[in-house]
């Protein structure tokens, strides 16, 4: 109630009634509305007073707004940098982890260039790198010093990696020169080698079949350039033979006499360091080669090297003037010029009468293709052994005749563990070799040649002890290169006298 008449007083203006006013009020002014009302002040008043309560409350809210923002910006300022923290944490173990392993790689690539011989300079020691030791912590969590450890992991990293790409570098131009990947098996050069010899005996018996009715031994058209020639190609018993027997019925040591001259022709590419170079510099060449494997080199080395100096040197192999771009160099077209004479003089004093078998011309648009095609196969199998194979040396092998113009008069006596038979099992094997009718295939590779008397071992093959197909020759030290046989060489003994 008294609420209630507070509000009321506060409402109404104040009415004094008459009676209870004394004498001098009981006018008609006593009636009148005071002029000045006091409510409306107290109203004002209260109003102020509560705009400004609703103000400081509203600034104390903002205040506490603002707060709960600076709070939580904090409490994200804190997250952000702890999360930051974390990152430059894993960062540094990462880095931690990929300086380490780069420090692995680089003492892996320091051991594996200790190895290597070839360098002119021993390696460089592992301060040379100017890599400095660091011994490394567990980071502090403060982010200044996760910065700092940052920068310096960073710093080594950079610097361990620029030494690791150097001697990257620096081992993948040795891979030219000591990789042992080669682009020909030992199968793919026996296949091929294989192939040669049945080239050769299928030209072979083609020209002796062919020109076997035209064998007349009562026709003399032997010259004296003609003997000379094959006297030291396939040996002078084997062309006695062709000049006194009778081929007509038999053409067959014909044609042994023609694979036995295509073994000596092609052989020279065989033989030769690189075909077509003057005798001279091929020889140069060959006993370049030869010192090296004396040396010590290693044959990875060695025979990089080889195939190297080998590639170049086809590029200046001269050409004839006429010849069209692409033509085999000069040599090769001479070669297979000696070629068709050879086969023209075995014809010969074989006692052939056909005009085709003693004429140049007709010979050679017979059988030119079959001549061209062998030269070229045994060009690709010289290249093939010098150029395609790494990891050890092969030779194709075979064995000369004696013949009285070479220096060594030494007589090639049958050997089963490096030559093979032609008619084994027929006759006696206790003979001297006649001539080489196919090729073989030897590989070397580093063992011992010298018994404990200083002797030399090493098989003689191609005339000399020197392992002459590929350059390859035991040095005169207790370790070079041991022999071992893939393929052995076909050989007509002086017993086939007594068969055919």
């Amino acid at each position: 109630m008294n609420s209630l008449w507070t509000l009321l007083d506060w409402i109404l203006p104040s009415v004094r009634l008459s009676d209870d006013l004394e004498g001098r009020y009981l006018t008609d002014d006593g009636y009148s509305v005071a002029s000045t009302l006091t409510a409306p002040r107290i109203r004002g008043q209260y109003s102020q007073e509560l705009r400004r309560d609703w103000t400081r409350e509203r600034d104390r809210e903002r205040e506490r707004e603002l707060d709960r923002e600076r709070a939580r910006i904090a409490i994200e300022d804190r997250e952000k940098e702890r999360q930051r923290a974390q990152l430059l944490e894993r960062e540094n173990a990462a880095l931690q982890q990929r300086v380490a392993a780069l420090e692995r790689d680089l003492q892996s690539a320091r051991q594996s260039l200790a190895t290597f011989t070839v360098l002119s300079s021993p390696a460089l020691p592992a301060t040379s790198l100017n890599v400095p030791n660091r011994i490394y912590r567990t980071p502090s969590p403060n982010p200044a010093d996760l910065r700092t450890s940052y920068d310096s992991l960073l710093s080594s990293y950079k610097v361990v990696h620029r030494a690791l790409q150097e001697r990257t570098e620096e081992v993948a131009s040795l891979k030219t020169f000591l990789s042992k990947t080669d682009e020909w098996s030992g199968a793919q050069l026996l296949q091929g080698l294989r192939d040669l010899n049945a080239e050769i005996v299928q030209l072979a018996a083609s020209a002796a079949e062919e020109f076997a009715s035209s064998l007349d031994r009562r026709v003399d058209l032997v010259r004296q350039s003609d003997r000379e020639l094959l006297n030291s190609a396939i040996g002078p018993a084997m062309t006695s033979l062709l000049v006194s027997r009778d081929h007509s019925s038999d053409p067959t040591l014909v044609q042994f006499a023609i694979q036995a001259w295509e073994v000596f022709c092609v052989g020279r590419i065989m033989n030769a360091f690189c075909f077509g170079l003057p005798p001279d510099v091929d020889q140069f060449l060959g006993s370049m080669f030869d010192q090296m494997n004396r040396a010590g080199e290693p044959q990875a080395t060695a025979s990089r090297w080889r195939a190297l100096t080998h590639n170049h040197s086809r590029r200046f192999l001269p050409q004839r003037p006429d010849a069209p771009p692409g033509s085999p160099p000069s040599a090769f077209l001479q070669l297979n010029e000696t070629n068709l004479r050879g086969l023209l003089a075995i014809l010969a004093l074989s006692g052939c009468t056909d005009s085709r078998g003693v004429h140049r011309d007709p010979l050679r648009s017979r059988f030119g293709a079959a001549l061209a095609r062998i030269g070229e196969r045994a060009e690709r199998i010289a290249g093939a052994v010098r150029e395609g194979v790494m990891s050890s040396i092969f030779e194709v092998t075979w064995v000369n005749p004696g013949s009285l113009a070479r220096r060594d008069k030494e007589e090639k006596w049958f050997d089963w563990a490096t030559m093979e038979n032609v008619y084994a099992g027929h006759g006696s094997e206790r003979s001297k070799v006649l001539c080489t009718v196919e090729f073989g295939l030897a590989c070397l590779r580093r063992g011992a040649w010298t018994d404990a008397n200083g002797v030399d071992t090493r098989p003689k093959t191609n005339g000399s002890a020197s392992t002459s197909a590929n350059g390859a020759v035991a040095n005169g030290s207790t370790e070079s290169l041991t022999r071992s046989v893939l393929l052995k060489p076909k050989v007509l003994l002086e017993s086939v006298m007594d068969i055919l």
